[in-house]
């Protein structure tokens, strides 16, 4: 699987209130988003896996992911406003 399909599922975990959203819209620049999502998360999985995980570079990698799921959130909202339902 590429890192973008990567990146975008685990985005669709995350945001699950874009999942039609994020399945959806294509674009270089959201491909090169994914792509860096899914180097973080995988980064970070790799991190905690560790036999002996590094809490500041945990917390680095939390924060990178963040602030990727942060920063595309509003561009996903112009296609689809979240429901008071939708959970995050």
């Amino acid at each position: 699987m590429s890192k973008e399909k990567i990146g975008r599922a685990r985005l669709k975990l995350r945001l699950p209130a874009y999942r039609h959203v994020l399945s959806d819209l294509k674009s270089p620049s959201l491909s090169e988003i994914f792509v860096a999502y899914a180097e973080a998360s995988m980064h970070l999985d790799a991190l905690r896996a560790a036999e002996h995980p590094d809490p500041q570079m945990i917390e680095e990698y939390e924060r990178v992911c963040r602030q990727i799921e942060n920063s595309i959130e509003p561009y996903l909202r112009m296609f689809r406003p979240p429901r008071a339902s939708d959970a995050r």
